[in-house]
C-alpha cells in the first residue's frame, strides 16, 4: 500500500486551495509541480510586509489511520529538521516554516527564481570538458557541505539543480529523500552504512547499493559522476551500457576527446562497487581540483555571460533554447523549491581556448554555442602569443553572447584549467559585459574589496555597479554593508532601503539595515528588523546572534539566551555567540554557566578579548 497519494489534483481542487490560507498565512498563487510523494505550490506570505513569495511543499497522506499518520509525521519531521540544518548554506533553500493542518503536512521554503539544469543538459548535445568540470566542481562544493552535516541527499539529478537568476549560482533542492546518517538507530558502526530497506532515488542516478536500500555518501558521488557523464556525452544515463564482465558503465566511447585525467576521475566516481569510489563529495572535489593544469599561475578565470530566453528578445539564443527540455525517462521532479521558468536566465560558461593555426571549431561545440580552438604551444612565449590572439577573437565574438573561459590542449587531450592569479587584462574584460552582467561582475569585485577591508575602493566599485544597472539589489546591499563598516549608518540605511525596493524578499538586506540601526543606538528598531529577518530566513545564524546581542544590551537577558541558543544551534563555532550567552547568564547570576560559555568561546578563539574579560570577571566573583 502506497504511503503517499500521487498528485491527481484537478483545477477544481486547485481553485479551492487558492481560496484557503494554508497555515493561516500562505495564499496559493499556482501549482508548480507534483510527483509521487508531494505537490508544490507558489504562495505569498500574507503575514509579512510586501507579501513575499515562497514555496509550499504538501505531503499528502493516503491513509488516515493512526499508524500511517504517525509514520508520515516522523518522516515529515525528519525532513524539516534536516532542512533547518542545511538551510545555512547559501546554495540550499532555507526552510521558513513547517506545519500540520487537517492531517496533512506542509513545508514552507525559500523561493528560488531560476532555471532548472535539465533545461540545459539536452539529449544529443554534449558539453565541452571545461564546462563539465566547472559544473562538477560547483555541485560537489554544495554536496561536501551536505555530507559534513552527516546527510545523504539520495536524489542528485539535473532537475534538482536550479541556476539562480540573482547571482548565477547553482542551488540544490528537493531534500525529501535525505538520509541522516548519525540519527539512524540502524547505523552499521563498522561500515557507516544505513540499514534502511526502501530504495529512494531516480533511475539512472542510483548505484546498486542504493537500490538495495543501503545508501552511503559515495552514492551521492555516483549520482554526480553520472551527471557529469550525461553532460559530457549528451546521453541519458539509461542509454549507457554496462560492461558485461565488470558491470562498470561503458561511456568513454561516447566522449572520445575527453582527457584521460578527467575520465579517470569520472570512472572512479561511478564505480559499481561503492568501496572503489571516492568516499565523500570532498574527496571527489579534491580530485577534480588536482587535475593537471599547464597554465596554473598564468590564467585562472572564466567570465560568465548571461543570456535571456523569452524576455523581450534580449540576448542571443542557441539551438535548443526554445521551451523546456523534456525530462528523461523516470526522471520526474518533486521540488521543494521550484523555479519559475518564464523569462528564465541560463548562466553557463562557454569555452574558448587557443588557436591551433586552423581556427576550426568542432561541430558539436559550435552547434551548442561553444567555440573552441585547440592549440599545441611549445613555449611560454608562444602560449602568451596564442593567448593574445584568442582574446582578440574573443572580443570580436563577445557581441554574439559567447562566454569566455581558457584551457590548454596537451598530448592527452583537453585539460581544464584551475583557478589561479587573474591577469588584469582578463579581469578588465568583465567591463565589456551587458549592463546586468556588468553589475553582477562589479558587485563581486566590490565584495572582494570589502572582505579585504578596502572600504573606499569597495564603495566606489558598488557605485559603478549601480551606475551600470540601477535596479541591481545586490550592489545596494554591498553599499549598505560597506557604509556600516565606515561608520556611516544613515547612508547605510538608505542603501539597504534601495536594496529592499528592488528585491521584495531580501532577508540579508533587512538584517544589514538592523545593523545600521544598532550602530546608531536605536536598539528597539534594530531588534524589530532582526526579528523580521528570523521570520524571513530562520536558518540565518547571524540574525539570531544579532537579536541575542541587542536583547542583552536592552537588559532582557532571558530572551537573549533563547535567541543565542537558536544561533548556537545553527553554528556552534562562534566565539561571539558563546560570549553573549555567557554575558546573559552572568547578568542572571548563573556564574558557573557564564564561565562554561566563556571557556567554550576561548576554545574556539583563544584570543577573543570579550570572552577573556568575562571569564576573568566570573572567576573573581567566585573567588577562583
Amino acid at each position: 500500500m502506497s504511503l503517499w497519494l500521487k498528485s491527481q489534483a484537478d483545477e477544481g481542487i486547485l481553485g479551492s486551495m487558492e481560496q484557503t490560507l494554508l497555515g493561516g498565512r500562505y495564499q496559493v498563487v499556482r501549482r508548480l509541480g507534483s510527483g509521487g510523494f508531494s505537490r508544490t505550490f507558489l504562495v505569498t506570505d500574507l503575514h509579512l510586509p510586501n507579501h513575499p513569495r515562497c514555496v509550499i511543499k504538501q505531503l499528502k497522506v493516503q491513509d488516515k489511520d493512526t499508524g500511517t499518520l504517525d509514520m508520515a509525521r516522523r518522516l515529515f519531521d525528519t525532513e524539516a529538521q534536516v532542512l533547518y540544518q542545511l538551510g545555512n548554506h547559501p546554495q540550499i533553500p532555507s526552510l521558513m516554516a513547517h506545519f500540520e493542518e487537517d492531517q496533512e503536512f506542509y513545508l514552507a521554503q525559500e523561493y528560488i527564481e531560476g532555471s532548472r539544469l535539465n533545461r540545459q543538459i539536452e539529449e544529443g548535445k554534449p558539453w565541452s570538458e571545461t564546462r563539465v568540470v566547472l559544473l562538477l566542481q560547483e555541485v560537489l562544493e554544495i554536496l561536501s557541505f551536505v555530507h559534513r552535516q552527516q546527510v545523504i541527499h539520495r536524489d542528485i539529478k539535473p532537475s534538482n539543480l536550479i541556476r539562480r537568476h540573482r547571482d548565477g549560482k547553482l542551488v540544490l533542492i528537493d531534500f525529501g529523500a535525505v538520509k541522516q546518517v548519525t540519527s539512524s538507530p540502524l547505523l552499521d558502526a563498522e561500515t557507516g552504512a544505513t540499514n534502511i530497506t526502501v530504495a529512494i532515488g531516480t533511475h539512472g542516478y542510483m548505484p546498486n547499493e542504493q537500490y538495495a536500500g543501503k545508501p552511503r555518501f559515495s552514492s551521492d558521488v555516483y549520482a554526480v559522476g553520472i551527471l557529469g557523464i550525461r553532460a559530457l556525452t549528451g546521453l541519458h544515463p539509461q542509454k549507457l551500457e554496462e560492461d558485461p564482465l565488470t558491470s562498470e558503465i561503458a561511456w568513454r566511447q561516447h566522449a572520445p576527446t575527453v582527457s584521460s585525467s578527467l575520465a579517470a576521475v569520472l570512472d572512479k566516481m561511478v564505480r559499481y562497487d561503492f568501496r572503489d569510489r571516492y568516499p565523500t563529495a570532498q574527496e571527489a572535489l579534491e580530485a577534480l581540483q588536482n587535475l593537471p593544469n599547464p597554465l596554473h599561475g598564468l590564467i585562472g578565470t572564466q567570465i560568465y555571460q548571461t543570456w535571456m530566453k523569452g524576455a523581450n528578445g534580449r540576448g542571443p539564443t542557441f539551438p535548443g533554447d526554445d521551451g523546456d527540455t523534456a525530462v528523461g525517462p523516470a526522471e520526474t521532479s518533486e521540488p521543494t523549491a521550484f523555479a519559475d521558468d518564464q523569462d528564465s536566465t541560463s548562466l553557463f560558461p562557454v569555452d574558448l581556448a587557443y588557436s591551433n593555426g586552423n581556427g576550426a571549431a568542432s561541430p558539436p561545440a559550435a552547434a551548442a554555442g561553444v567555440l573552441e580552438f585547440r592549440p599545441f604551444p611549445r613555449s611560454r612565449s608562444l602560449v602568451a602569443g596564442s593567448l593574445l590572439g584568442a582574446l582578440s577573437i574573443g572580443l570580436v565574438l563577445w557581441r554574439s553572447g559567447l562566454t569566455i573561459a581558457l584551457e590548454l590542449n596537451g598530448t592527452e587531450g583537453t585539460i581544464p584549467f584551475q583557478a589561479a592569479t587573474v591577469p588584469v587584462l582578463i579581469t578588465d574584460l568583465g567591463m565589456l559585459l551587458p549592463p546586468e552582467e556588468k553589475a553582477a561582475f562589479l558587485t563581486r569585485q566590490g565584495d572582494r574589496l570589502r572582505h579585504q577591508g578596502r572600504y573606499p575602493d569597495a564603495l566606489a566599485t558598488y557605485d559603478e555597479a549601480v551606475e551600470s544597472q540601477p535596479d541591481f539589489a545586490a550592489a545596494y546591499l554591498g553599499r549598505c554593508r560597506t557604509l556600516i563598516a565606515l561608520k556611516r549608518p544613515i547612508e547605510a540605511i538608505a542603501a539597504c532601503d534601495d536594496a529592499l525596493a528592488y528585491s521584495t524578499y531580501y532577508p540579508e538586506a533587512v538584517r544589514s539595515k538592523g545593523n545600521a540601526e544598532e550602530q546608531q543606538g536605536k536598539l528597539l528598531a534594530a531588534l524589530a528588523l532582526y526579528e523580521s529577518t528570523n521570520r524571513l530566513m530562520p536558518a540565518m545564524f547571524e540574525a539570531w546572534l544579532d537579536r541575542g546581542r541587542v536583547l542583552q544590551k536592552l537588559g532582557r537577558s532571558a530572551e537573549a539566551i533563547a535567541a543565542i541558543d537558536q544561533a548556537i544551534a545553527r553554528n556552534r563555532e562562534s566565539a561571539e555567540a558563546w560570549t553573549v550567552r555567557g554575558e546573559a547568564t552572568w547578568t542572571l547570576r548563573r556564574y558557573d554557566q557564564a564561565i562554561i560559555a566563556a571557556e567554550k568561546a576561548l576554545q574556539i578563539n583563544p584570543n577573543y578579548g570579550p570572552a577573556k574579560e568575562l571569564r576573568q570577571q566570573a572567576r573573581q566573583r567566585l573567588g577562583r
